[in-house]
């Protein structure tokens, strides 16, 4: 398996494509930019299954030229809203561990950001590699188990002597995000290999300090507000108020990468993995 580093002017490209789509969202705008910088060293053959599609945009955006792809999602208002890009050539309703496709369906299969969030994760990989014909590729990307460790706010109120809220906090922020598999990149790649799957290439994506940095972000975003909401609404119209917001936000990333000291480690991983021929 060989592992591949992304370089700074890699992940700036990317940055440049992801802003439109969340030009008020740090955390998804800098998250979703090294990933995009991991996926254009692939290509996906068609017919593509995207496991956990949402709702088509960044997977037109990743893959602009990708014509033949089929959508699976479990939540049904996700996969109207898929249809509704006209993305892909079907959009199923079904959890990723009973995909409702035959054996040997595809050339390629996708997943982004989304194995982290369920429940039936060897069942789920089994699946898509029964969905892929011999040889064929699996392109996903996946959260680690540093997301967890480098989660500033539990670690400043363990620093200040409330471990107990520390905790709280911890699963708090789990539980929003439904995440259930933070493995480690090795663990990733011991559970790729149990269901079947030779894993090619190792990708790590937002490292130690962008990483740190992105974590805060999100966690103060999903905390709540006393009218129902999240602080995420307040700061997305307050970034939205802020000109240039998100030119000012790429200097921000462009610093965070020049002082990144340990690149080989991130709180994400993107794993191109192939079903043996």
């Amino acid at each position: 398996m060989k592992t591949v580093l992304l370089a700074k002017d890699e992940v700036l490209a990317a940055y440049d494509e992801v802003r439109g789509l969340y030009p008020h969202i740090p955390p998804l705008a800098v998250w979703r930019s090294w990933e995009l910088a991991g996926y254009r060293r692939f290509d996906l053959p068609g017919p593509v299954l995207d496991v956990g599609c949402g709702d088509g945009r960044y997977f037109r955006l990743a893959w602009p030229h990708a014509l033949d792809v089929v959508g699976v999602d479990i939540d049904p208002e996700t996969a109207a809203r898929a249809r509704e890009t006209a993305v892909y050539r079907e959009v199923h309703v079904a959890p990723a561990h009973q995909l409702p496709f035959g054996a040997r369906a595809f050339a390629s299969a996708f997943a982004n950001c989304a194995l982290e969030h369920m429940d039936e994760l060897p069942t789920v990989l089994r699946s898509v590699r029964e969905s892929l014909r011999p040889g064929g590729h699996f392109l996903c990307s996946v959260v680690t188990e540093k997301f967890v460790d480098w989660a500033p706010l539990p670690l400043l109120l363990r620093r200040l002597g409330d471990g107990p809220r520390a905790d709280e906090l911890r699963r708090q922020h789990a539980a929003y995000h439904h995440l259930v598999n933070p493995l480690p990149a090795g663990g990733w790649i011991d559970r790729l290999r149990e269901a079947g799957f030779d894993v090619e290439q190792h990708v790590p994506i937002v490292p130690g300090i962008a990483g740190r940095l992105i974590v805060l972000f999100d966690q103060l975003w999903h905390v709540p507000d006393p009218g129902g909401g999240e602080l995420g609404s307040e700061m997305h119209r307050y970034f939205h108020s802020l000109p240039n917001f998100p030119e000012g936000l790429r200097d921000i990333v462009s610093g965070l990468l020049t002082m990144e000291k340990e690149p080989e480690t991130g709180c994400g991983a993107i794993f191109l993995a192939r079903r043996p021929a």
